[in-house]
């Protein structure tokens, strides 16, 4: 008996060392030798913790994009997604391994891809997936080398910017070159040749370059009213050269005044425009080729102004809900003017029939910035092309270009950042068919945005 029970112990256990041994014996699944089982830890799948760069621009063909993470292999393969889907607008032409941190994806953005925020995924070769959310973003905006922030740019792309506390100007085939030092810039005329703004001394000034050339910018002091102050917005002529300029000169008593400049043959007249009822100092932030301008007694607040063409003042209702509003530009023929209200972008509108101009509405918002922002965000628009067709400005943090006709707001389009989270603002728009704007990203990055 005992003999017995001790063959009965031992015999499952050789039967099961004779299977393990013999690969032949393993069971398959599909014709594929199964692997044994194991039962150590599974790894843990790959991360993806950055891109660089973290944008793109619409209609972009081989753009090297290095991912950032943990956990890739040799055989690992990227992915820009949205709602968990592989895009079809955007192309990984290949994914190349450089470490188990790093990743070079090549990319193809289609032209009509959603400017957008994407998720980068990727897979293993072993088949785990790591998932980077909200990534990347396909963009309208090109970054600015040497400049932190645009504020103005020509029809030919000249733009107007600063680098920190430095003048620059930026075109398309010199780059970036310095104007003036310790100034402040806002407008640029429609040829590129004249810039507008404040010198180191704190005075108006314009400087002007046939060439728009690196070193050949020169400074012209404009006449004030002996107290310092700012060129703010330029008209152009037909040629596209600056004819009309409003601005700010500070009196001997520091009040604030709301200056025209107009070019003569001899140089440039000044005049001071009157001060509504109840103002007590105002400056003219744009101008067209009418004359007509479009300011403010303070940034933001307190009183959203308009002159005509003689200087005499029109206060711009702010909206229902809001106590102040400040006005930031105006159209060609002006009838659209362009700003904010409370925590909104806003425009005014009027009529032109027959060569007489109706009354100014009141504040008419842009969107719901509540609705799209929260309760805590806002919006402002910085400027309007001639036409009147296209504003730009801010909202929920991130640049806009909206779309207008007849005076009714017609699309919102968000023209993004350099990369999650996208801050932007844009501060300028040219006047062309296909308008470009410029301003600036990720807080100090000057951009301009073409496409939209």
């Amino acid at each position: 008996m005992a003999a017995s029970f001790r063959f009965r112990a031992w015999a499952p256990l050789l039967a099961i060392a004779a299977l393990s041994s013999e690969a032949c014996d393993a069971p398959q699944i599909d014709g594929v030798t199964a692997p044994p089982p194991s039962f150590a830890k599974a790894t843990a799948g790959p991360s993806v913790t950055a891109a660089n760069p973290a944008s793109g621009h619409q209609g972009a063909i081989t753009l090297d994009v290095d991912i950032v993470g943990s956990g890739f292999d040799a055989g690992s393969r990227a992915s820009w997604q949205r709602n968990g889907v592989a895009d079809p607008k955007i192309t990984v032409n290949s994914t190349w391994f450089n470490s188990p941190t790093s990743l070079t994806a090549n990319i193809t953005i289609a032209a009509d891809a959603a400017t957008a925020t994407y998720d980068i995924a990727v897979v293993t070769f072993t088949g785990k997936k790591g998932i980077g959310a909200e990534m990347f973003t396909v963009t309208f905006a090109v970054p600015l080398s040497g400049v932190t922030e645009g504020r103005a740019i020509s029809d030919g792309g000249v733009i107007a910017g600063a680098n920190g506390a430095d003048v620059v100007a930026w075109t398309p085939s010199g780059g970036t070159s310095l104007v003036a030092a310790n100034g402040m810039v806002w407008d640029i005329d429609r040829s590129g040749h004249t810039i507008a703004g404040k010198d180191a001394a704190g005075n108006p000034v314009i400087w002007t370059s046939a060439t728009a050339a690196p070193g050949s910018w020169t400074a012209t002091t404009m006449t004030s009213l002996g107290n310092g102050g700012a060129v703010r917005g330029i008209a152009s002529d037909a040629a596209g050269d600056a004819v009309l300029m409003t601005g700010n000169a500070f009196s001997p008593t520091n009040q604030k005044n709301a200056i025209v400049w107009t070019r003569t043959g001899g140089g440039w007249q000044q005049r001071v425009n009157a001060l509504p009822p109840g103002v007590a100092g105002a400056w003219g932030q744009a101008i067209n080729g009418r004359g007509q301008v479009v300011g403010m007694d303070g940034s933001g607040c307190c009183t959203a102004v308009y002159w005509d063409s003689l200087g005499a003042p029109t206060k711009l209702l702010p909206l229902a809900s809001a106590s102040n509003a400040a006005a930031y530009s105006i159209n060609g023929d002006g009838t659209i003017a362009a700003g904010n209200s409370g925590t909104q972008a806003v425009l005014w509108r009027r009529t032109l029939a027959g060569g007489v101009y109706g009354p100014w509405s009141g504040a008419i918002a842009l969107e719901s910035t509540s609705a799209l922002c929260g309760r805590n965000g806002g919006s402002a628009a910085y400027d309007v092309n001639a036409a009147g067709s296209v504003v730009v400005g801010t909202s929920c943090g991130v640049a806009v270009a909206w779309r207008v006709s007849g005076g009714v707001i017609t699309s919102r389009d968000l023209l993004q950042g350099l990369g999650p989270p996208n801050q932007s603002v844009a501060l300028g728009i040219s006047d062309t068919s296909a308008p470009l704007a410029v301003g600036s990203a990720k807080t100090s990055t000057g951009v301009y945005w073409w496409g939209f």
